[in-house]
């Protein structure tokens, strides 16, 4: 599948990836969990150090793979050297790949479901990066889907592995299981309450890494926090995760702490917070990405502690995803600079809000 047209068709551009949906566990504070295991072919050189020809015969033995199996029968494989780079940005912001993507050359890409719940990268920092991600706080039911995907392809390509080290990767502190365990978690109430850092540098010292939304290298936006697991080595699968999620369950629970000390002492002043970033939103002529996350952040919050209701979870989650860059490029079917992009971003959540302010009023008339 190499069109943009396919890429980018009309489904995929109305239907939400399955780990922002909200249809999980706990999604008022843990947005997603993602497994992702990494894992190299014997007998090639990792992408960083292949050749042009080698990382070739690496993406097609691993897609190969992958097109005869069953169950990738619906999967889309996507070449990345054969596709536009609005597409690949697209693709990054459907967290479908890694940032990382955009900037390897040659022959990589990825094979994903329609719902974007299982992604199979090919030729990234390793080989192989196969993750799932789903709505909520489910740990127990992504590995198992990813364990039994990394068994399948086990049967059919020869992982590097050694019996002391265990799995080889590319960077050393992968190595082992090649295990990350991820959760995106929502936490305004203790960047608010001041306790983020004291929370986080307890996590860190737990063994528990923070990033931003899109992962390694980037920035954390609208109080989005992606936290997972350092060590890949030493332990069982199962112990990292068990370890994990309750680090996750512990931080989420001091989230929902925070939310309930703001509303007992300052319900007022987070009410009027919620409020003027829905104006800012319903009125804005310009957004920048990060203006915009950091607006419905608050609405987030408004809706989970019961303070607004203009829209729904899933509205916004629809309005934050397709506020980004390329989603954004896509849904008006025009290239833009940065300025148009602005300007069409603050048009887009300005339509999209004053459509449900209309359809609230019709049902109400």
């Amino acid at each position: 599948m190499n069109s943009e047209a396919q890429i980018v068709s009309g489904e995929k551009m109305s239907k939400l990836p399955a780990w922002f949906d909200n249809q999980g566990e706990g999604t008022s504070v843990i947005i997603s969990t993602r497994a992702r295991l990494a894992r190299n072919i014997a007998a090639h050189r990792f992408p960083s150090s292949a050749s042009p020809n080698e990382r070739k015969k690496v993406f097609d033995e691993v897609s190969g793979v992958l097109k005869k199996e069953s169950k990738f029968r619906y999967f889309d494989v996507v070449n990345f050297a054969n596709i536009k780079r609005l597409e690949q940005q697209f693709l990054v912001e459907e967290r479908v790949v890694s940032p990382d993507m955009l900037n390897i050359d040659g022959e990589r890409g990825v094979a994903y479901d329609s719902s974007r719940r299982i992604n199979i990268m090919i030729n990234e920092e390793d080989h192989i990066r196969m993750q799932c991600m789903d709505s909520g706080f489910q740990p127990g039911e992504v590995w198992d889907a990813i364990n039994s995907i990394d068994d399948l392809l086990g049967q059919r390509l020869k992982f590097a592995f050694d019996t002391r080290r265990g799995f080889l990767t590319c960077c050393p502190t992968n190595s082992g299981t090649g295990l990350r365990i991820s959760f995106l978690l929502h936490l305004p109430g203790l960047v608010l309450t001041k306790a983020v850092d004291a929370v986080l540098q307890g996590a860190s010292q737990m063994g528990i890494s923070t990033r931003g939304f899109f992962g390694e290298h980037s920035e954390v936006l609208g109080n989005l926090f992606q936290l997972s697991n350092q060590a890949t080595m030493g332990a069982h699968e199962s112990e990292f995760i068990k370890n994990t999620q309750k680090i996750i369950k512990d931080i989420a629970n001091h989230e929902l702490a925070a939310r309930e000390k703001i509303l007992k002492e300052a319900r007022l002043e987070l009410t009027d917070k919620i409020y003027r970033a829905y104006g800012i939103l319903l009125h804005a002529r310009t957004l920048s990405v990060a203006e915009c996350m950091n607006l419905t952040s608050a609405l987030r919050i408004g809706i989970e502690c019961g303070l607004f209701d203009a829209i729904t979870i899933e509205e916004l989650n629809r309005i934050t995803l397709f506020a980004l860059p390329a989603h954004l490029q896509v849904f008006f079917g025009a290239k833009m600079d940065e300025t148009e992009i602005m300007i069409s971003r603050a048009n887009l959540v300005r339509e999209q809000l004053t459509k449900r302010k209309r359809k609230r009023s019709t049902l109400h008339s």
